[in-house]
């Protein structure tokens, strides 16, 4: 009798193990990262409105743990008519701030206005100017450039950045 008992035990040892690591019926699914929304109003942008949704639109087809979408706003945008540079953000990898166009600045950096559209929002979303400044494949390197794409590495560092654990405060 002893044999039939040891064995019986063994197996239901085994069974419950195997019941204890088995994910049950009703166990939630394991949830995708989470995506943050920045919201930006560009309703102070004047003539280049349009271009800042073309530049959030670029941003969003090459990343997708943010996503900017037209709204309530946490980024606001303004073209004013003098500034010491094409475009500036007040913040880099933020939910809530400031970007400002100057329409002289723009005009005589030479680069395309798109360009540096996606340039400041480059800086909303986490990227600061790299070392080789004026690279044209680069949209952070600034310069006399018409390509509004951000590089395969701009890209990865912003997944990096707003994939992560850690996010910035939402007010």
């Amino acid at each position: 009798m002893f044999p039939t008992r040891l064995i019986a035990a063994v197996l239901g040892g085994i069974v419950a193990l195997v019941l204890v690591g088995a994910p049950s019926a009703t166990a939630a699914p394991r949830r995708a990262a989470a995506q943050t929304t920045i919201y930006y109003d560009s309703t102070r942008a004047a003539e280049l409105s349009t271009l800042v949704d073309e530049a959030a639109e670029i941003w969003n087809t090459r990343v997708t743990s943010v996503r900017l979408v037209k709204g309530p706003a946490g980024i606001t945008v303004t073209t004013a008519q003098n500034g010491s540079a094409p475009g500036t953000a007040s913040c880099v990898g933020c939910t809530r701030g400031q970007i400002y166009f100057y329409r002289n600045q723009i005009q005589q950096s030479g680069a395309a206005p798109l360009r540096v559209i996606v340039h400041e929002f480059g800086h909303i979303l986490s990227l600061q100017h790299p070392s080789d400044i004026g690279n044209c494949e680069k949209v952070m390197a600034g310069g006399r450039c018409e390509n509004p794409y951000p590089s395969a590495a701009e890209s990865a560092a912003v997944e990096r950045f707003w994939a992560r654990a850690w996010r910035p405060a939402q007010p």
